[in-house]
């Protein structure tokens, strides 16, 4: 009985670590870059809302999968920061994009990744471009 009672718990400790936290599991994330931003935290953190919101919320992907988005304003020197997780999945964070003031009217920006489908390196450019020139530009939905 004992046995039985161990293996339970062995195997309920196994299913434990199938849960996938994302960005949030604190492995490295599949693709990350940093870069410069001319512009104060505050819009560079629109612009990375607004490419979130037509990127990723509002556009209608295959087999009907929607994607949200949790944004937060850093308080006491912390940096803004913009989630992305599926909609069934919201404990798995997709994508983390963080806006940090450099000086009066310059940001900057990371952009984290899972590294996992079309969470790869050609969505933290897709991401860079649009936070850079305040234009949201997706990428193709084809693009792996």
């Amino acid at each position: 009985m004992r046995i039985l009672g161990l293996t339970a718990l062995a195997a309920a400790l196994a299913m434990s670590g199938c849960a996938s936290r994302g960005l949030m599991s604190g492995e490295a994330p599949g693709a990350s870059e940093t870069f410069s931003v001319q512009a104060d935290v505050q819009a560079a953190h629109r612009r990375a809302g607004e490419f979130v919101r037509v990127c990723h919320e509002q556009r209608a992907y295959p087999y009907g999968v929607v994607y949200q988005s949790h944004q937060s304003l850093g308080e006491k020197g912390l940096p803004n920061q913009v989630q992305v997780f599926k909609q069934t999945e919201p404990a798995k964070i997709l994508e983390i994009i963080t806006a940090q003031a450099d000086g009066p009217a310059t940001s900057t920006v990371t952009v984290m990744v899972l590294g996992e489908g079309m969470w790869d390196e050609a969505e933290v450019q897709a991401a860079k471009q649009s936070i850079q020139t305040a234009t949201p530009v997706c990428r193709p939905l084809d693009a792996r």
